[in-house]
């Protein structure tokens, strides 16, 4: 009987959800051979699922909660030799994660290439690369061009421009439930979130912000993403802002109104 415990998680406030097989649940710990379904309850940072692995065989892992977030266990009979060593294994995650953190493929000139507005803010950005595994995935948990100068009356402009993971822009009270947008916000004609703020003490939220997920073969396409959030501020003023998914990790921003 093998185990494996991993250590999770520091993404951002939902924690991590990991499961084999299909979204059960259980509490602490438990067993898995495949013909059923493990799921852990929310993770957060450094906190443990222990899962005990009575056959062998390779066991696909995911997090429910953020996309992408896969892996594979191998199982093997308890006398068999491992290719690698724990230390291997972790030597070259280490170095697969370095890689891909480098963005070695995206220099500095690509990124000068998109011309943005001043009035115009980069919801974090991130990219997909394929593997022979399956794929990883970067993600920038910032708000790129952060601290805006506008005046009033005036409209800015949010872009989530990372493949995968969702954003939001909040303004003032940060709500329970971060997916809907708040009662003040509507819709544009070309498929914009739009909100008019008129005072530092306004609250704004604009929701989940985030591209449509990839289509697949033989499914159904999936809706248009809503990835762009506007604001028309009416009064000069400091206007601080948060991703309420990942303020924790410092995504935070401002908007300086000038009269």
């Amino acid at each position: 009987m093998k185990s494996i415990r991993q250590v999770f998680c520091k993404q951002d406030k939902r924690g991590c959800h990991f499961s084999l097989g299909c979204p059960g649940v259980t509490v602490n710990s438990a067993s898995f051979d495949g013909s059923t379904c493990v799921s852990t309850p929310p993770l957060v940072k450094g906190q443990t699922f222990t899962v005990q692995f009575p056959l062998r065989g390779n066991y696909k892992l995911v997090c429910l909660v953020h996309e992408n977030m896969t892996g594979v266990v191998h199982v093997l009979e308890p006398a068999a030799t491992l290719p690698l060593s724990q230390k291997d294994y972790d030597d070259l995650a280490a170095k697969e994660s370095a890689l891909l953190l480098a963005d070695a493929d995206k220099d500095q000139k690509e990124n000068s290439a998109h011309h943005h507005s001043a009035n115009v803010v980069k919801v974090g950005t991130g990219e997909v690369v394929a593997t022979a595994g399956g794929s990883q995935t970067l993600s920038v948990m910032r708000f790129l061009n952060d601290t805006i100068v506008i005046h009033a009356g005036e409209t800015a402009e949010w872009t989530n421009e990372d493949p995968i993971t969702p954003h939001t822009i909040t303004f003032g009270t940060e709500p329970l439930n971060p997916v809907p947008p708040s009662a003040n916000v509507t819709t544009d004609a070309d498929g914009a979130l739009h909100a008019t703020i008129a005072s530092v003490f306004d609250s704004v939220h604009s929701g989940f912000i985030v591209a449509a997920p990839q289509d697949r073969i033989g499914l159904a396409q999936a809706p248009v993403g809503v990835t762009r959030f506007r604001i028309t501020f009416t009064k000069p003023g400091a206007y601080p802002y948060i991703c309420a998914l990942h303020d924790d990790l410092g995504m935070k921003g401002k908007v300086i109104v000038l009269p």
